[in-house]
């Protein structure tokens, strides 16, 4: 059975005679009663009474009618669901990142979001380490993924931007950026393994020829930072993890140390995951974008 068959039928039954459906529906009329014949043979039952008044309906064509109509609303409000989609009127986009991005990067862009598509429901699932961000992304968990850049990503990988990398402790400070041999000589409040700072903190003391020596492992970029604050000792987070009117704890590293920020899929970016991409390129985010970078950054 086609959905042309049924819209076919419907329109003689509207009509009242197949010359007039052929006519609005600029189709031959040999073609449609074709069409009709082969859905009565499909159904084993006459569904119209040809005569030279018109069209009446059988006993069967009464009891069809209404299923048919039925049929042809539920394909047009499928349609209709998947253009209101399409066009960013309507659904959910469901976008998987890591922790500290969901805090500190992307409420700039979900705002602007929901004051651009406020039908839509955005669904924001964090996670404390870049690994478990690409799993449950390969695993088919979100539409899209917004975090530092993947490794050995097959789908499709657009960079963001840049976040500055600070070291925080109880400042305020004597220089305005931290050296290497200052690094070396502090003690650390480092971060456990399943949290994703742990690996950009071995990357930049390796990065920079020191060793941390670490006095305390925290899980929460928060809690490093509040006790490096109170003296414990340095640790390293991003900028935009900062609380307002806490600058004078935090410092530059020399050189500066930044983390690439991208959005990325399983394939191509298709609707509500490609606005929500151009969206983010479009709105001031607390990210140095590539022709900002300075020459002698190190980027994770």
């Amino acid at each position: 059975m086609r959905l042309r068959q049924l819209e076919y039928f419907v329109a003689i039954c509207e009509s009242g005679s197949f010359s007039a459906a052929a006519n609005e529906l600029l189709v031959a009329q040999p073609s449609l009663s074709q069409q009709v014949r082969a859905l009565e043979g499909e159904l084993g039952a006459e569904l119209l009474e040809r005569g030279r008044q018109g069209v009446a309906l059988t006993a069967a064509g009464r009891v069809f009618l209404p299923k048919a109509r039925a049929v042809l609303a539920a394909v047009d409000e499928a349609r209709k669901s998947v253009t209101d989609l399409v066009g960013g009127f309507v659904g959910e986009l469901h976008v998987l990142t890591v922790r500290s991005v969901a805090s500190g990067v992307l409420p700039a862009g979900i705002v602007r979001w929901h004051d651009e598509y406020p039908a839509t429901v955005l669904r924001l699932h964090d996670y404390s380490h870049r690994r478990d961000l690409e799993a449950a992304m390969r695993a088919g968990q979100g539409d899209l993924a917004i975090g530092p850049r993947p490794r050995d990503w097959d789908g499709p990988v657009e960079t963001l931007g840049f976040e500055s990398l600070v070291v925080a402790g109880r400042g305020p400070y004597d220089t305005p950026r931290a050296s290497v041999a200052e690094l070396g000589a502090a003690k650390w409040v480092h971060f456990e393994s399943e949290q994703g700072m742990s690996e950009v903190l071995e990357w930049a003391a390796r990065s920079l020829g020191f060793t941390p020596r670490v006095v305390a492992r925290v899980g929460q970029v928060a809690a490093a930072l509040r006790l490096a604050v109170e003296g414990i000792g340095y640790t390293i987070i991003p900028a935009n993890a900062v609380p307002h009117g806490w600058s004078q704890h935090v410092r530059p590293l020399e050189p500066t140390l930044y983390r690439e920020m991208t959005a990325y899929g399983r394939g191509p970016m298709v609707q509500l995951a490609r606005r929500f991409v151009d969206l983010l390129t479009s709105v001031e985010l607390p990210l140095v974008t590539p022709e900002e970078l300075p020459s002698d950054a190190l980027v994770c």
